[in-house]
């Protein structure tokens, strides 16, 4: 029911996951629609004026603390804020941050607000997807089993762009299309293997990576802050220091080592040159350290001892952590030894790299004094079939 050829990996444009900011959406939903439920939510007057579909600071933080979402008054603070950072709701005039005041605060979603900010409506567009997804008689996610694989709560891209159609969520299959394009490159549906882009195709199997239906902690709120943070700060340092280890050396394949790094100043100025036309990252979808680390990886760990010859290792490394293969020179001791290209590199002679950059994975390389380097990879369970 799926194909497993790389058809249409050019036209994918890995992203940084953006989960981390629907999250933090999901839980904001939430606590609006208990707030909605215990009647926090309402029309309320101040000096003969009236505000619509609104909550005060005081009595949130109050039914937060009693009800045992938070923590204490302060913790409770912290979280709205960061729900208000994030543009979740607003000061019905503006005016104030999140306080344990008597101001009165709206929801986008009360107010329909949120179309000036992109990623709230999206969310707001794929809850209204999912929900119908679920509840819908004739629904379409069910269970595939492909070869030795079953993937559960899957469903087909042709079958999602007719669903989307016949719904009215949108008028034609070219939109259709582009939602699910747009829902892929977003992070919150994926191809079951990460092989392919969102396409209108009875062969290729999608899910769901975010689970709407589940129960959060306010708390997570700040871990999730706190990750997306560091999400963007790396996609910063990308621009400017993701520039895949060169290799310098004729085969133009190879880490080079100390010696070789001094002689080849000049032509590293050369290569700076180039920079700015860098090959396209060849991930399918970038996966942090923590997604490898979970037991529910579909990564597995092999291990691997690299000889040098005399141009190097030949092979190039990219990214900020964890570092990955971006190319193997097929006529050198990695790709003899077995390295393979989409790669993460695990550890360096025995030493946890998955959250070093290339430059600092490239240093223990060199320096690691010897004629060869042991080296532990991981990889998709997909690339591990045929061995």
């Amino acid at each position: 029911m799926y194909t497993n050829n790389m058809t249409d990996k050019k036209d994918y444009c890995p992203v940084v996951s953006t989960l981390s900011t629907y999250k933090i959406f999901l839980i904001g939903e939430q606590l609006r629609s208990c707030m909605n439920g215990v009647g926090l939510i309402r029309d309320r007057k101040y000096r003969l004026r009236s505000y619509k579909s609104c909550f005060q600071g005081n009595e949130t933080v109050d039914w937060l603390v009693r009800s045992r979402r938070c923590d204490d008054r302060v913790s409770a603070v912290r979280i709205m804020r960061t729900l208000q950072k994030w543009a979740f709701f607003h000061h019905v005039c503006d005016d104030h941050k999140f306080k344990d005041e008597m101001l009165f605060y709206r929801f986008r979603r009360d107010d329909n607000t949120i179309e000036s900010h992109k990623d709230l409506l999206l969310f707001y567009k794929v809850l209204d997807i999912y929900h119908s997804i679920n509840f819908s008689k004739k629904g379409i996610l069910r269970s595939y089993q492909v070869r030795d694989q079953v993937f559960d709560r899957a469903f087909m891209g042709s079958a999602f762009v007719d669903w989307l159609v016949n719904t009215g969520m949108v008028n034609t299959k070219e939109q259709a299309i582009i939602t699910g394009r747009q829902l892929l490159e977003n992070d919150i549906i994926r191809h079951v293997t990460d092989d392919h882009h969102f396409r209108n195709d009875n062969l290729l199997l999608y899910q769901f990576n975010l689970d709407l239906d589940q129960r959060r902690r306010m708390s997570d709120v700040l871990i999730l802050d706190e990750r997306r943070r560091m999400s963007n700060e790396s996609r910063s340092s990308t621009e400017s220091q993701d520039t895949p280890t060169r290799f310098l050396e004729s085969r133009d394949f190879s880490v080079p080592n100390e010696n070789e790094c001094t002689e080849n100043n000049s032509e590293t100025e050369e290569s700076s040159n180039a920079s700015s036309m860098q090959p396209r990252s060849v991930l399918l979808r970038y996966e942090t350290a923590d997604e490898l680390e979970s037991p529910d990886t579909p990564y597995v760990k092999s291990c691997l001892r690299i000889f040098s010859d005399s141009v190097g290792y030949g092979f190039v490394i990219r990214g900020i952590g964890p570092t990955y293969v971006q190319t193997v020179d097929p006529e050198g001791p990695a790709a003899d030894a077995g390295l393979k290209v989409r790669q993460y590199i695990y550890s360096v002679n025995g030493v946890n790299v998955l959250r070093e950059d290339h430059h600092s994975v490239a240093k223990r390389i060199i320096e690691s004094g010897r004629d060869y380097i042991n080296m532990c990879v991981m990889s998709h369970k997909r690339d591990n079939k045929d061995k």
